[in-house]
Protein backbone atom coordinates (compact mmCIF):
# COMPACT_ATOMS: atom_id res chain seq x y z
CA UNK A 1 0.00 0.00 0.00
CA UNK A 2 2.56 2.49 1.15
CA UNK A 3 4.46 1.74 -2.21
CA UNK A 4 1.92 2.50 -4.33
CA UNK A 5 1.08 5.61 -2.65
CA UNK A 6 4.52 6.83 -3.55
CA UNK A 7 3.71 6.08 -7.02
CA UNK A 8 0.88 8.11 -7.09
CA UNK A 9 2.23 11.08 -5.29
CA UNK A 10 5.28 10.65 -8.17
CA UNK A 11 2.91 10.32 -11.00
CA UNK A 12 0.59 13.02 -10.01
CA UNK A 13 3.08 15.53 -8.79
CA UNK A 14 4.33 14.67 -13.23
CA UNK A 15 0.54 14.98 -14.69
CA UNK A 16 0.10 18.18 -12.78
CA UNK A 17 3.48 19.76 -13.71
CA UNK A 18 2.30 18.78 -17.49
CA UNK A 19 -1.00 20.14 -17.41
CA UNK A 20 0.44 23.47 -16.03
CA UNK A 21 2.17 23.55 -19.73
CA UNK A 22 -0.87 22.57 -21.31
CA UNK A 23 -3.49 24.72 -19.89
CA UNK A 24 -3.91 28.69 -21.17
CA UNK A 25 -2.44 31.61 -18.75
CA UNK A 26 -0.09 29.89 -17.12
CA UNK A 27 1.83 32.93 -16.18
CA UNK A 28 -1.10 34.01 -13.89
CA UNK A 29 -0.75 30.56 -11.55
CA UNK A 30 2.38 29.49 -9.73
CA UNK A 31 5.11 26.94 -10.79
CA UNK A 32 4.25 24.84 -7.70
CA UNK A 33 0.06 25.40 -7.91
CA UNK A 34 -0.65 22.89 -10.44
CA UNK A 35 2.15 19.88 -9.12
CA UNK A 36 0.84 20.28 -5.34
CA UNK A 37 -2.99 20.40 -6.73
CA UNK A 38 -2.35 17.07 -8.49
CA UNK A 39 -0.51 15.94 -5.53
CA UNK A 40 -3.50 16.00 -3.19
CA UNK A 41 -6.06 15.28 -5.22
CA UNK A 42 -4.22 12.14 -6.04
CA UNK A 43 -3.38 11.25 -2.66
CA UNK A 44 -7.04 11.59 -1.52
CA UNK A 45 -8.29 9.59 -4.26
CA UNK A 46 -5.85 7.05 -3.18
CA UNK A 47 -6.45 6.95 0.39
CA UNK A 48 -10.23 7.41 -0.17
CA UNK A 49 -10.24 4.28 -2.73
CA UNK A 50 -7.85 2.24 0.11
CA UNK A 51 -10.50 3.02 2.48
CA UNK A 52 -13.38 1.75 0.89
CA UNK A 53 -11.23 -1.00 0.28
CA UNK A 54 -10.06 -1.14 -3.16
CA UNK A 55 -7.19 -2.83 -3.97
CA UNK A 56 -3.88 -1.30 -4.32
CA UNK A 57 -3.12 -3.48 -7.22
CA UNK A 58 -6.59 -3.38 -8.45
CA UNK A 59 -7.32 -0.93 -12.09
CA UNK A 60 -9.95 1.34 -10.07
CA UNK A 61 -7.70 2.40 -7.23
CA UNK A 62 -5.62 3.80 -10.23
CA UNK A 63 -8.06 5.12 -12.47
CA UNK A 64 -10.03 7.14 -9.32
CA UNK A 65 -6.24 8.49 -8.48
CA UNK A 66 -5.24 9.45 -10.99
CA UNK A 67 -8.23 10.74 -12.40
CA UNK A 68 -8.55 13.07 -9.74
CA UNK A 69 -4.79 14.13 -10.18
CA UNK A 70 -6.21 15.01 -13.77
CA UNK A 71 -9.64 16.79 -12.88
CA UNK A 72 -8.10 18.71 -10.15
CA UNK A 73 -5.71 20.81 -11.76
CA UNK A 74 -7.51 21.74 -14.74
CA UNK A 75 -10.19 22.94 -12.80
CA UNK A 76 -7.98 24.84 -10.30
CA UNK A 77 -6.27 25.74 -14.03
CA UNK A 78 -9.49 27.19 -15.55
CA UNK A 79 -11.20 28.77 -12.89
CA UNK A 80 -8.62 30.56 -11.08
CA UNK A 81 -7.16 33.03 -13.82
CA UNK A 82 -10.57 34.78 -13.96
CA UNK A 83 -10.82 34.95 -10.51
CA UNK A 84 -7.57 36.59 -10.10
CA UNK A 85 -7.62 39.02 -12.61
CA UNK A 86 -10.92 40.04 -11.22
CA UNK A 87 -9.52 40.59 -7.78
CA UNK A 88 -6.58 42.31 -9.45
CA UNK A 89 -8.86 45.03 -11.06
CA UNK A 90 -10.74 45.39 -8.53
CA UNK A 91 -7.69 46.04 -5.88
CA UNK A 92 -6.50 48.35 -8.93
CA UNK A 93 -9.56 50.72 -8.70
CA UNK A 94 -9.25 50.76 -5.08
CA UNK A 95 -5.40 51.80 -4.70
CA UNK A 96 -6.16 54.34 -7.06
CA UNK A 97 -8.36 56.45 -5.47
Amino acid sequence: MAVGLVFVVAASGLLGFGLRYVLPKRDRLGIALMPSVGVIAGSLGWATSMWVGLSPDGLWSWIISLGLAALAPIVVGLMLPPRRDASDAALWIGLAR
